[in-house]
């Protein structure tokens, strides 16, 4: 069974984009760029650190880009098909 496209405005639609864009740009710095000082700050063990904060920059890159789509698809007019 089909379900049919949740109707929006522009504004959430361009908030849900920004707030994916945010997200996928804070997981990236998180897995680039602060990745080792956050492990060692922690203060867990390195292979807890590293599963757990690559759970957590997979989760900000994936949640990032469901959200730009859901923004980008969620506009006024119903999906065909």
């Amino acid at each position: 069974m089909a379900r049919a496209a949740a109707r929006m405005g522009t504004a959430p639609r361009a908030l849900l984009m920004a707030g994916g864009a945010l997200s996928i740009a804070l997981g990236v710095l998180v897995a680039f760029l602060w990745h080792s000082p956050i492990v060692e700050a922690a203060g867990v063990p390195k292979l807890v650190g590293f599963v757990a904060f690559r759970g957590l920059e997979a989760a900000l890159v994936w949640g990032g880009a469901w959200l730009c789509v859901r923004g980008w698809n969620g506009g006024p007019a119903p999906a065909e098909g």
